[in-house]
């Protein structure tokens, strides 16, 4: 997968862009725990804590909370603000990518809270790292369960059952998205005299597919305009647009717990067949005909006709100097729906922290966590059209000035009815795992090197050993 968003200041336009890079990059990177001193396996730590129980550090000693959360969402202004009213609390931005963090809780020398997006949160629950929030939020007067939209139950995990959704929460939400909605560009619509689509009706896939080779346009092989784009990666066979489909048809490529996939099931190998025929129309970027650059610029300089971005498409108008001042331009569109298949519109790579179960300091790394998911540095996302908050308290403050906002505000209350469920990702596997077994099996049959058929074989084959190894890794056997 390609890993390539308010204020009208060139500052803010760059903070926006770097959201949109971290979520593709830093949270396409599933988190496979190793096992450390602090964390020995899942099954040695419940990950449970009460507030009430908590030792504070000592009057008048000052202690240092560690997170890896990036610059642009927690800033320097706002570190420098939170210990000016929490003397007694130092703060560290600890910069850790995917390999660092791997590093890191391997020698054991793991951050306090620990950025995730919504496909990490069941291996980090798995292997016992993140702590069990459920009495926090309780006793909590910013963060209160009765004040939560539906979607937070998606930071829900139930170890024993294996499900996402349900059990202790462990997680909170920072940016909040029904990922797959579309933004769309009017103006090529209206060139090709094509009506717009509805703000409120979803399309099936089909029909999505129809429309966008209608405003595909094309310089003999060379693709001078696209008709659809995912912010995340290519208009092809990937686990992202595969799970959601299959979500929505009520299937999964795995076994209930996890324990086994099978890409050789009917409804699997049809979705394959689909996203096969899909990549030879060309209708979007893809292994084929590549995107020379990262979509969001190709839409923003009409090369793309519809995007799937998510409410985030907002924001990232809003602040984009090629768009702030046409943004009666663009409509939005309602997120596909799986031929014969029930509307969802879920998200996908919701971002937000847990707390690390072993961290010294519990108390004060809560009192950072509440105050940077539940205070200033969130309700500045929220108001810049950057994130869909976990509250309703939070969700009043999106704005609703403008036409554009308005059309905006209108829209995601309708999608959210929608936002059901969350993408099956496997806590056996590592996304970028499943992405390099699409990769291996599933390219060769856009190139008719091989067949649909055999590489749904191939992947089942090759993804069973993953989850198998998985497995052992947290002493599941």
């Amino acid at each position: 997968m390609k890993n390539r968003l308010g204020a009208l200041s060139l500052y803010t336009l760059i903070i926006v862009c770097l959201l949109f890079v971290s979520a593709c990059s830093g949270n396409s990177s599933r988190t496979e725990e190793a096992p450390s001193k602090d964390n020995p396996s899942a099954s040695e730590s419940t990950g449970t804590s009460s507030p009430t129980a908590l030792q504070d550090s000592g009057e008048g000693k000052q202690v240092v909370i560690r997170h890896t959360m990036h610059d642009h969402e927690f800033t320097p202004e706002k570190i420098a603000e939170f210990e000016q009213e929490h003397p007694n609390i130092k703060i560290e931005t600890v910069p850790a990518d995917y390999n660092k963090l791997m590093s890191m809780i391997t020698a054991g020398d793991v951050p306090d809270i620990i950025r995730v997006d919504l496909s990490e949160l069941p291996g980090y629950v798995a292997k016992g790292m993140a702590l069990d929030l459920t009495d926090y939020f309780n006793s909590s007067s910013v963060l209160k369960p009765d004040d939560f939209l539906p979607y937070v139950n998606q930071f829900r995990f139930d170890r024993v059952k294996g499900i996402q959704g349900e059990g202790p929460i462990y997680g909170f939400p920072m940016d909040m998205s029904p990922d797959f909605s579309m933004i769309y560009n009017k103006k090529l619509f209206e060139a090709a005299q094509i009506p717009f689509p509805s703000s409120t009706e979803a399309m099936s896939w089909s029909e999505l597919a129809d429309l966008a080779k209608k405003l595909t346009k094309k310089n003999g092989d060379q693709v001078t305009q696209y008709g659809l784009a995912y912010y995340k990666g290519d208009i092809a066979a990937n686990q992202d647009l595969l799970n959601l489909q299959l979500l929505q048809l009520g299937s999964s490529a795995y076994s209930s717990d996890f324990t086994s996939a099978d890409y050789t099931k009917p409804e699997v190998k049809n979705l394959l067949q689909f996203w096969a025929d899909t990549v030879k129309s060309t209708i979007g970027p893809n292994p084929l005909h590549p995107a020379t650059e990262w979509v969001g610029q190709l839409f923003v300089e009409n090369k793309v006709a519809m995007m799937m971005i998510g409410y985030r498409g907002a924001g990232f108008l809003k602040a984009n100097p090629l768009t702030k001042d046409r943004l009666d331009d663009f409509g939005v569109a309602p997120a596909p729906v799986a031929d014969k298949g029930t509307r969802i519109s879920p998200t996908g790579f919701g971002t937000g922290a847990i707390i690390y179960s072993h961290s010294k300091h519990l108390k004060e790394a809560w009192e950072v966590y509440e105050w940077f998911l539940g205070g200033k540095p969130e309700e500045e996302l929220v108001k810049a059209s950057l994130a869909l908050p976990g509250t309703r308290k939070l969700m009043e403050l999106l704005p609703k000035e403008t036409d554009f906002d308005k059309m905006n505000f209108a829209f995601i209350q309708n999608e959210l009815k929608y936002n059901k469920g969350a993408l099956p990702f496997n806590p056996y596997l590592t996304y970028q795992g499943v992405d390099s077994v699409f990769e291996k099996y599933f390219t060769p049959v856009y190139y008719n090197k091989d067949t649909v058929d055999g590489a749904a074989k191939k992947m089942t084959e090759e993804l069973n050993v993953l989850i198998r190894e998985g497995m052992q890794l947290r002493g599941n056997r």
